[in-house]
């Protein structure tokens, strides 16, 4: 294997002739240098954003709005997790108690709304983070020895804490997408990336559900000073983008197959967060991970049986 850092990938390079894309188009970051690098198969994994932006500067003849984006829906139904949520409360019990260590381990509860039958407002739902301890007061490490011993095996500790946030699903809407500038490029000479996103009404339901949900919980675990609210963070603020370069079975309303590939490209392959088609309520990567190594092992059976040369 061989890795370039320092390298900056402009587009891939299609044959009009072989109806194939034969490689990848870079640019050195320090020279400006354009080299082109072949391969009998592609895969794309420069994370969500950057990934449909290489292959929307993809154009030729055959693909005058990116590579493989005959329906124009390459960029569209960009979306990401919803963090607005968030809560904290304070508990005033267990002060005999205290943890080992500054973090103790997180919790996560799965999502529970919408599971079996739609019963609320707002589509899909959300999973909870939570965190907790007991704060302690600032160090004082002032003096040596014993003294100074005594003062940091024996901190003065407050009242035990806890802060949970959501991790809602944003349902994809056309609407939400991303685009190359018409005009404006980078230093590079690579089009800008034009990002379009806002949260909708489904968004907004699912963080005041988040909210009565949390005071509730906090209520009934005991919990005081509670307080959840909505931070109202923007789009995108908190990772975790998705889309741009979905798959589905339909070349009209998708643009990669159920193994990753490009419908009308079929010899590259999209495995990172552009080909997802909704972000769940988990951290992605893992599942990012498993696409991937799924959709090289389906490459490799395909290169062998002659069906992408």
């Amino acid at each position: 294997m061989t890795l370039r850092p320092d390298s900056i990938v402009h587009s891939i390079i299609y044959d009009e002739d072989r109806r194939k894309a034969i490689g990848v188009k870079v640019i050195e970051r320090e020279s400006k240098n354009i080299i082109e690098f072949y391969a009998e198969v592609i895969f794309v994994n420069a994370s969500t954003i950057n990934s449909t932006s290489i292959l929307l500067n993809s154009k030729s003849d055959r693909f005058p709005n990116g590579l493989g984006n005959d329906s124009g829906l390459m960029g569209k139904c960009l979306s990401w997790h919803n963090y607005r949520g968030k809560a904290s409360a304070t508990y005033e019990g267990l002060k005999d108690k205290a943890t080992s260590g500054r973090r103790p381990s997180n919790a996560y509860i799965p999502r529970f709304r919408n599971l079996r039958s739609q019963e609320t407002d707002f589509l899909r739902g959300y999973a909870i983070g939570i965190s907790g301890g007991r704060s302690r007061g600032p160090e004082n490490t002032n003096g040596i020895g014993e003294q100074l011993t005594k003062k940091l095996l024996e901190p003065k500790y407050g009242s035990w804490h806890i802060a949970s946030w959501m991790m809602g699903e944003c349902v994809p809407v056309e609407e939400n997408h991303m685009r190359l500038h018409d005009e404006l490029k980078d230093k590079y000479g690579i089009p800008q990336i034009v990002l379009s996103c806002d949260w909708t009404e489904n968004d907004d339901k699912m963080v005041e559900d988040y909210i009565e949900q949390s005071k509730e919980m906090f209520e009934k675990a005991g919990f005081i000073n509670i307080n959840a609210r909505d931070s109202n963070s923007p789009p995108g603020s908190d990772i975790h983008e998705m889309g741009g370069v979905r798959m589905g079975n339909d070349p009209q309303t998708s643009l990669a197959n159920k193994w990753n590939q490009l419908h009308l490209c079929k010899n590259v392959f999209v495995t990172d967060g552009a080909c997802m088609t909704s972000t769940g309520t988990q951290n992605p990567t893992l599942t990012f991970m498993a696409l991937t190594a799924r959709a090289v092992n389906y490459a490799v059976e395909q290169l062998k049986s002659g069906s992408l040369s």
